[in-house]
């Protein structure tokens, strides 16, 4: 087994395709179960696949691509998974309708956070549900975004005792 199968945790293990039709294969490799380096990884598929968690014995149309501490630079990758939840509902009364979507995030340490949004629907608008979820997720996450901004600033201000404002 040549040096290009040799990894180390937090390394990315790429699959190339095999043919037009389907995409190349990006992971995290987060456990090497081999003595010095070598598969099988267990590894976090990125992209479509993303959060995917899969023990993989690569074969000869993948290579690993080094991240900073496998080139000796001084540094340190971690990775970690924060997962937000999206539920959408709506209500109708007569012509009009509303669209109310709640997202939902709890990092590892605890941190919960709630962020809600709101469509309306005129009477006179087309039927197009799609657009209400739209623009009511993106208002929930907005909220999401500022409360999250607004959980650093409390995190510096605790830190290093001078107030930072999130923009």
């Amino acid at each position: 087994m040549g040096e290009r199968m040799r990894a180390r945790i937090g390394d990315r293990l790429v699959v190339e395709s095999a043919n037009a039709d389907t995409h190349r294969r990006t992971g995290v490799v987060t456990e090497v179960q081999g003595p010095r380096g070598e598969p099988p990884y267990r590894v976090c598929w990125l992209g479509p696949e993303g959060g995917r968690r899969a023990l993989v014995y690569p074969g000869p149309d993948a290579h690993i691509e080094h991240t900073a501490h496998a080139r000796g630079v001084d540094g340190m990758q971690t990775m970690k998974r924060w997962n937000v939840d999206v539920v959408v509902a709506e209500e109708s009364e007569g012509d009009s309708s509303r669209t109310w979507a709640e997202v939902g995030l709890v990092a590892e340490d605890g941190t919960a956070l709630r962020g809600h949004g709101m469509a309306r629907k005129h009477p006179a608008d087309l039927e197009s549900p799609e657009i209400g979820e739209e623009l009511a997720v993106s208002r929930a996450l907005s909220d999401l975004s500022r409360q999250l901004r607004q959980v650093a600033a409390d995190d510096i201000n605790d830190n290093t005792g001078s107030p930072w404002r999130p923009t």
